[in-house]
């Protein structure tokens, strides 16, 4: 049996567990900032009474799934599933201490909110003058009047993640054998997906397009996979080939709408290709984005990683981070650029999902090496994902395979709209 024959039957139990969730239904600042905060903790957890718990404007509401704890840019929780006035909704939820707080962050001209389906908030007053009215609002200081002040309500209701009652908590803290075998076997799963696509390449005699496209997604992070994916596939490797590396970063800088005539030297290696830009522009979100994630840099650096990749496709898995880390430094120099161009994290990211997958694709790898895969740092997804699961905080695991397990489990089942806790296959299993 092939160690990919050998995958798909180990990531079989998984399956399983996944197919079952398809057939499932729908079912001072300073202190204002901390006091936020303390809101959002418990919102996440919905430790507060479970009484019944209703709008500003008396409307019956019940949390089904409290959502998905945004840390970065955009609503606070992401893909909550609500029960108003016995209407099912799915959305965003966005919490502030005053409604009025809604205005203060000019959140009324981000189309990130766009899709808000409550606005939670300790005060009832002074109301919020751009939030539509169309936005459903509860107030906590209505519905638990008993509470002068948010410090005692979250000081009476703060508890720790053990106390979380999760069904899926209750089935593995009794069986903690049976959460390490969903973990792989949820982790063989998702190898398993990843390699079917070079699979499908080599056949195709198009890996290294397939590579290409996948090595320029992972350099563009969740916010800009979708327009590093357009740039590969509009000006693919048989365009590029012809041209040395400079002048193929040149080209797609240009391209894409990263570079422009100041930069004279790559402006002028662009100009001579003869390759034309888009008739439809490239959008690149850079909100927040830190300036060493800027696309440009990242785009550098996939060029560096693409010219080193012989080589690099030569290294043990343990070797590759550093490697790649060092050949994405190939153009530093000539974008003026005095850090990395690809820090570690973002190296083993390029690892698990790109090297891991093509080689064992080429049947290059073995089980041993598969339960040796470096992990990542960890992300929101597998923290959220461990909590979930086990109602600890620490414990995480630090390897790659049972990371990738926590991430499609996060994936199919803690992210899934269509899935509540009460029926999840995972729990239920």
């Amino acid at each position: 049996m092939s160690l990919l024959e050998q995958l798909k039957a180990w990531s079989a139990e998984y399956e399983c567990l996944r197919a079952g969730s398809q057939t499932l239904h729908e079912a001072g600042e300073a202190t204002a900032l901390g006091n936020e905060y303390s809101l959002q903790q418990l919102w996440q957890h919905q430790t507060f009474e479970k009484k019944a718990l209703r709008l500003t404007d008396g409307t019956p509401l019940e949390v089904v799934e409290p959502g998905r704890w945004n840390h970065a840019d955009g609503p606070d929780f992401q893909d909550a599933i609500l029960i108003i006035g016995g209407e099912l909704r799915r959305g965003n939820v966005e919490l502030h201490v005053r409604p009025a707080d809604w205005d203060v962050h000019g959140h009324a001209k981000d189309p990130a909110y766009g899709g808000l389906i409550l606005h939670v908030t300790w005060y009832a007053t002074p109301v919020a003058k751009t939030l539509s009215p169309q936005v459903p609002l509860l107030a906590l200081e209505q519905n638990f009047p008993e509470y002068s002040d948010i410090p005692t309500f979250c000081a009476q209701h703060s508890q720790s993640a053990h106390s979380i009652e999760r069904p899926c908590l209750a089935r593995f803290s009794q069986s903690p054998l049976v959460l390490d075998r969903t973990l792989v076997s949820a982790g063989y799963y998702r190898l398993m997906a990843k390699t079917n696509r070079f699979v499908e390449g080599l056949q195709a005699e198009n890996a290294m397009q397939v590579f290409y496209e996948g090595l320029m997604m992972t350099m563009g992070y969740s916010r800009n996979a979708e327009p590093f994916r357009r740039l590969a596939k509009e000006y693919p490797l048989t365009l590029l080939e012809p041209f040395p590396t400079k002048t193929r970063f040149a080209i797609l800088a240009r391209v894409a709408g990263l570079l422009n005539e100041s930069q004279r030297d790559l402006w002028d290696l662009w100009w001579a290709s003869g390759v034309k830009p888009p008739t439809e522009p490239f959008v690149w979100d850079l909100r927040g984005v830190r300036p060493q994630n800027h696309p440009f840099r990242r785009l550098a650096g996939a060029l560096g990683i693409w010219h080193h990749l012989s080589n690099l496709l030569g290294l043990s898995l343990v070797d590759l981070p550093k490697a790649i880390v060092k050949a994405a430094d190939l153009l530093k120099a000539d974008i003026d650029s005095r850090i990395a161009l690809v820090g570690a994290t973002r190296a083993a990211v390029v690892t698990l999902n790109l090297f891991v997958p093509y080689r064992l694709a080429l049947g290059e790898l073995s089980e041993r090496q598969l339960h040796a895969l470096p992990g990542e740092d960890l992300s929101m997804p597998m923290r959220d994902t461990w909590m979930r699961l086990t109602g600890r905080k620490d414990g995480c695991p630090k390897d790659g395979l049972r990371q990738q397990g926590l991430l499609q489990i996060y994936s199919d089942f803690c992210h899934n709209h269509r899935i509540v806790c009460a029926t999840c296959p995972i729990a239920n299993g």
